[in-house]
């Protein structure tokens, strides 16, 4: 099991990002991974920041290109890096790390097709990235089918699953627009119906979570990666249900 910390947006919270990856692993020793994006930074702020990860016993890293602050349009940084594989393989040169990155089922909203998209995770992976973990879904057939376009064209590196246990109908039908990612039609009108109604969305957001883990789980994925948005309770309540803890 591990912990992944993200990095916020243009990179943000770098610093507060590293203090507490260490925390976890430090003082409850739990495996930590940051996430590591190359907006708004150089190449040499980069290698110093990989340095200093690995100086203090960070030994895993999830590597993104990252979003710019506000939405905006990706600009990369004049002396920075342009792609997600390029930071794949800036850490990949210290020969230190297990390096994660992003694979999206239902495709990047930047990418022109799910083909291509497939093609560009083969090259983060190529590249030197161990693993994938993949955007959150709703309908585990993209995951499927998306595995099998993967290992079609040669990916052999194991693709985890990401899931939401959603506490807020509204606010995840948003994160699911912005992400181009598909609401089944059943459960879009549950949340609808849900709306900002905490109670009735987390009961909505976990059942959902234990139904698709329970399908996943018994497919031979090789883990499930929870998106909890800073609240460990209703991934906790999906682990209870589904036996785990």
């Amino acid at each position: 099991a591990f912990y992944s910390v993200t990095y916020g947006a243009g990179g943000s919270t770098a610093r507060p990002t590293l203090e507490l990856v260490c925390k976890i692993q430090d003082e409850f020793g739990i495996t930590s991974m940051p996430h590591l994006t190359c907006v708004n930074h150089s190449k040499e702020y980069l290698i110093n920041y990989v340095q200093e990860l690995k100086e203090k016993g960070i030994n895993n890293i999830l590597a993104l290109r990252g979003d710019m602050p506000g939405g905006n349009n990706f600009v990369p940084h004049p002396e920075g890096l342009r792609f997600a594989a390029d930071v794949v393989g800036l850490v990949g040169e210290l020969n230190h790390f297990c390096i994660g990155v992003a694979a999206h089922p239902e495709g990047h909203p930047d990418a022109s097709s799910l083909e291509e998209d497939i093609k560009y995770l083969k090259i983060k992976l190529d590249a030197g990235a161990d693993f994938a973990i993949t955007q959150f879904f709703f309908d585990n057939e993209f995951y499927f089918k998306f595995l099998k376009m993967a290992r079609n064209i040669g990916i052999v590196k194991p693709i985890i699953p990401g899931i939401i246990p959603f506490i807020n109908s509204n606010h995840v039908m948003k994160f699911a627009k912005m992400n181009g990612t598909h609401i089944p039609d059943l459960l879009k009108e549950q949340m609808v119906e849900a709306g900002d109604d905490r109670e009735r969305s987390s009961t909505l957001g976990i059942e959902q979570a234990v139904k698709q883990c329970r399908e996943l789980l018994d497919s031979g994925v090789p883990g499930i990666h929870f998106f909890t948005l800073n609240n460990s309770k209703p991934t906790l309540s999906v682990l209870r249900k589904l036996l785990i803890i």
